[in-house]
C-alpha cells in the first residue's frame, strides 16, 4: 500500500532524505539515478523525486547549476516528469537542452561541464531556459501538487 503524506512538503522531505541516504552510502546519482527506496514505489514517486531534486538545484543556483552538478544526470527523467505533470513549456525547454548535448545525453557530470564550457550556443540556451523556468512559480508548485494528488500520494 502507498503511504499518503499530509502535503507536498512532507513528501518532498521524505524524497530528499532518500537521496541524502543514497549519497551517504557512497552511491552517485550517475550510477543510480533514483534511490531504490523511491524507485520501487512506482513512477509517480520517481517523477516527484526527480522534480524535487530539480527544484532544489534550480532554486539554489539556476538551471545551469542543475546541468553542471551531478544531479544533471536526472535531466531525461525530469523532462518526462515535466511532460507528465503538464508543464509542457518546461518540458520543451528541457528537451531542447538535452538534445543540445548530442545524440546520447551524458550522465557523466564532467562530460556535461566540458560541453557547457566549450559551447556558447548551449550556454545561451541555458541562460534563456533559466529565465523561462521558474520553480518558485504557482504553476510549477501546483503542477507537482496536483500530480501527487492525482496519484493519491497526498491526503
Amino acid at each position: 500500500m502507498t503511504v499518503q503524506y499530509d502535503d507536498l512538503g512532507s513528501l518532498d522531505d521524505w524524497l530528499l532524505k532518500q537521496g541524502i541516504e543514497q549519497a551517504e552510502r557512497g552511491i552517485s546519482v550517475e550510477d543510480e539515478l533514483i534511490p531504490a527506496t523511491v524507485e520501487h514505489l512506482g513512477q509517480a514517486y520517481v517523477y516527484l523525486y526527480a522534480t524535487a531534486i530539480f527544484d532544489g538545484e534550480v532554486a539554489n543556483g539556476g538551471l545551469p547549476l542543475f546541468f553542471e552538478n551531478s544531479s544533471g544526470a536526472l535531466a531525461l527523467c525530469v523532462r518526462d516528469a515535466l511532460q507528465e505533470m503538464e508543464l509542457r513549456e518546461y518540458a520543451i525547454i528541457m528537451t531542447q537542452l538535452i538534445d543540445a548535448f548530442g545524440s546520447e545525453y551524458p550522465r557523466n557530470q564532467w562530460v556535461r561541464v566540458e560541453k557547457i564550457d566549450s559551447d556558447t550556443s548551449l550556454q545561451e540556451m541555458l541562460d534563456r531556459g533559466d529565465h523561462a523556468i521558474d520553480v518558485w512559480s504557482r504553476e510549477f508548485i501546483l503542477a507537482r501538487d496536483n500530480y501527487a494528488r492525482k496519484n493519491q500520494l497526498l491526503k
